[in-house]
């Protein structure tokens, strides 16, 4: 298929190019530490692709470069391109199913997965997969098409936690099937149930396993994840996915369509409650959805383009009705693909430029980077210490975090789990930045500051004083005490993704 040969070549270009970002440095690091401390992290709730990682890495099937931790996660992103065609067919049609799968090829969010050492695009395979079993069991009643649905579901849980949010899809579809009159009764209990739901998710979201995330995103924005949505799933493809759904409930029949329907829009529905009451959430963990999307979309071109037809369906008037829908679609992610190979740097910062800086910065001399990601640079910096039990196989290289967080072990005001404080090594943001760099001098070290501004202004929000109407306060000391002396560029969408480094202005 022509589709799959165009998706894995973009899957395959420049696949080793780009940096590290901090959640594919994280892959690297489960994969490679010993596998008692994995044990004991959050990740062994979705432990599939780490281990995954580490039995390729142990097998000697893949190295620990860029090109080939990211090489089976390509070969992932390629093969759902003909599987959402084949999935598809029974769902939304052959026509459809096809064009769907030439949507997915050129989508530049599910091109950044799949060159991504990460589990999505695990997730976004299965997703096609339990939708197309849970499709088969609603025809046939079978067990083993419903058990393959519960598999499906169950692997791309275990890939990421984001798809379990396709067994609430399922659930909602299951619930709501059984409803055949819209009543006064129907109504009103429909809405207590999704007030009612709307009030436990954030409570047992909170004490769930995974704490690190909810310190680490406190700060919840329904804005940010309606911007992220936008971005990364495209207008177009929306806008289109509505009115596929429109026109299929009466095209597919009510089954077919309430399951597309219940898959792409509950997990939307959770992550909404989610970003607005708890945690901060981007569209990325919405990834489930994006088969979905890609199906109705297709949908939609196709159905319009029978109605414009007309029902002579003559072939040179459905041509010319079929096309102008699928190029504005095409037309609306193609300029952002574009991007993605260029300006964007594969949507990822440029860590290992500066790292490669900062270690030709130190020359000869020992070298202490201070910096908002810790994992990337220590896998440029010091790629051997996740694994080394005896001893520092990197002495002459320290990579530490611009600010250190500690759990205080104690419940918040709210029951919340264990509040995480941040410590300055000295009282004030200059006087740790001076802390820092006197360690570095007694180490007899040459220090390296490597910050991105969208982290270092979380930062200053959790350490700059309620009175203090300046500016914030590491972004200041920085400037005030460090020279700049190099930038690399990198805008992603509405996000500063471009890295600042920082040397001591007498060093």
């Amino acid at each position: 298929m022509l589709a799959t040969a165009v998706a894995a070549a973009l899957r395959l270009y420049e696949l080793g190019v780009w940096s590290f970002w901090i959640d594919e440095a994280h892959t690297y690091r489960d994969g490679v530490m010993p596998l008692g401390a994995f044990l004991q992290q959050d990740r062994v709730f979705y432990p599939l692709t780490f281990l995954a990682v580490r039995g390729l890495l142990g097998l000697g099937w893949i190295g620990a470069d860029e090109y080939s931790l990211r090489l089976p996660f390509a070969v992932l992103g390629i093969v759902t391109i003909p599987l959402l065609a084949l999935c598809g067919r029974r769902l939304i049609g052959a026509n459809a199913a096809v064009l769907a799968a030439w949507l997915l090829a050129v989508h530049p969010w599910h091109v950044y997965w799949s060159q991504n050492a990460r589990g999505y695009a695990l997730v976004c395979l299965f997703a096609a997969v339990a939708a197309n079993r849970a499709h088969a069991y609603v025809v046939t009643q079978r067990a083993l098409d419903l058990a393959a649905a519960v598999l499906a579901i169950a692997i791309a849980a275990l890939s990421h936690p984001t798809g379990a949010m396709l067994a609430a899809g399922w659930l909602a579809f299951v619930g709501l099937r059984r409803v055949q009159r819209v009543h006064r009764r129907f109504v009103f209990g429909f809405v207590a149930v999704v007030v009612l739901a709307a009030i436990a998710l954030p409570i047992l979201f909170r004490w769930s396993p995974f704490q690190g995330f909810q310190r680490a995103k406190a700060d919840a924005s329904l804005p940010h994840f309606v911007q992220t949505t936008a971005f990364y799933f495209r207008p177009a493809l929306l806008l289109a996915a509505l009115a596929g759904l429109a026109v299929g409930w009466r095209g597919l029949g009510r089954d077919r369509a309430l399951l597309l329907g219940c898959l792409a829009l509950v997990p939307f529905g959770v992550l909404l409650v989610l970003g607005g009451d708890v945690v901060k959430v981007t569209a990325r963990y919405a990834i489930c959805t994006l088969p979905l999307f890609c199906w109705l979309g297709a949908l939609a071109c196709v159905r319009i383009a029978e109605l414009a037809a007309g029902p002579l369906h003559r072939r040179h008037r459905l041509l010319a009705a079929a096309l102008p829908l699928p190029l504005l679609l095409f037309a609306d992610q193609v300029p952002q693909l574009v991007e993605y190979y260029t300006s964007q740097h594969g949507q990822r910062a440029r860590w290992r430029e500066a790292c490669q800086f900062a270690r030709s910065r130190a020359g000869t001399r020992n070298l202490r980077v201070v910096t908002v990601n810790q994992p990337t640079a220590a896998y440029y910096l010091r790629p051997e210490h996740w694994q080394a039990t005896n001893g520092d196989p990197n002495p002459g290289v320290l990579v530490e975090t611009l600010l250190d967080w500690r759990v205080s072990g104690r419940k918040g005001e709210e029951g919340s789990p264990a509040e995480q404080a941040v410590v300055l090594h000295e009282p004030g943001a200059a006087n740790h930045l001076r802390w820092h760099a006197a360690e570095a001098s007694k180490a007899g070290a040459r220090l390296v500051v490597l910050v991105t501004l969208p982290e270092l202004a979380e930062i200053d929000a959790k350490i700059k004083p309620a009175d203090d109407p300046g500016p914030e306060p590491l972004r200041r000391a920085l400037e005030a005490d460090f020279e700049l002396v190099l930038h690399l560029p990198c805008w992603v969408g509405p996000k500063d993704e471009s890295i600042y480094v920082y040397v001591p202005r007498s060093g």
